[in-house]
């Protein structure tokens, strides 16, 4: 029951700072708002785990998460620019297409975050995954090679290595 007033009152006291101001029917649609969302999702929020961690494995979680965004922020600023090569050109050279690409990746969460970080990268985005084979299906705006694994290295590699680390 704690755990669904706290739940409660985060979700209010979040809505009243994104609201940007405090009147009565801000505060009367942040309670219904509330409280729906404490009665369908509290028990997500607090799922029990077995397993206890120290708070420096935590700590070093929230570290590769911090170094891992310039990355990220890298990486689309470099496809956005090769993105922009191929608008301003007078006869495209591009090549588009749907590739397949295996991951390595195990953990759900990762999974989800990878496709999400391939499909906010200019020039790709993530169509479909397979479970079974763990591969991505990925439409890919410059098909430079038929190959794999360097389909591998040129889209998801960047970034699976990162993910590897935070969810391990």
């Amino acid at each position: 029951m704690r755990r669904k007033v706290f739940t409660f009152f985060i979700t209010l006291a979040i809505w009243i700072v994104f609201s940007g101001r405090i009147t009565d029917d801000v505060i009367f649609v942040g309670l219904i708002a509330s409280f729906i969302t404490t009665w369908l999702y509290s028990d997500l929020l607090f799922r029990s785990t077995n397993r206890r961690k120290n708070w420096a494995f935590y700590f070093k979680k929230f570290f590769y998460i911090i170094l891992f965004i310039p990355v990220f922020f890298y990486e689309a600023f470099i496809s956005a620019l090769k993105v922009s090569k191929h608008v301003f050109e007078k006869k495209p050279s591009f090549s588009p297409g749907i590739v397949k690409v295996k991951t390595t990746l195990c953990n759900v969460t990762a999974l989800t975050i990878l496709a999400n970080l391939i499909t906010l990268t200019p020039g790709t985005l993530t169509v479909d995954f397979d479970m079974r084979e763990r591969a991505f299906f990925i439409h890919w705006i410059d098909v430079t090679t038929a190959k794999e694994a360097e389909m591998r290295k040129q889209i998801i590699e960047r970034f699976e290595g990162w993910l590897e680390v935070i969810f391990q």
